[in-house]
């Protein structure tokens, strides 16, 4: 099974660590990456199963974050926030919490649950 998936994030590093991990995975297809919500608003990219986000990004409301996630099933948070300080966010819809600086074996083990829970 191949996923296909897109990077929101505003770090450079950060974008560029989860681009690599996504390489080493034969099961994942990245789509594009965004370092906002505005750029990923005008990609018109219909089919993607998988997104990874950083909760904090430059420029971006609370209230913007929350409506992508009640319109995107599966969403990985990567973020450094602490579990305490994500309470005010309505995770419903979020598949899992990757906490930075995130390793690879962390990121793998992410998506090993995600691919078993698609099936």
């Amino acid at each position: 099974m191949t996923l296909t998936c897109i990077i929101i994030e505003d770090e450079p590093l950060a974008q560029e660590i989860l681009q690599d991990y996504i390489s080493k995975r034969g099961d994942l297809v990245l789509l594009g990456k965004f370092s906002n919500l505005q750029s990923f608003y005008k990609f018109k990219e219909d089919n993607i199963d998988l997104m990874f986000m950083d909760i904090n990004l430059r420029g971006t409301s609370k209230d913007e974050v929350e409506d992508l996630f009640t319109k995107h099933r599966k969403i990985v948070l990567v973020t450094a926030y602490s579990v305490q300080q994500l309470h005010e966010y309505d995770l419903d819809n979020i598949s899992h919490i990757l906490s930075k600086p995130v390793s690879y074996e962390k990121f793998s083990e992410c998506i090993d649950k995600i691919i078993l829970n698609k099936v």
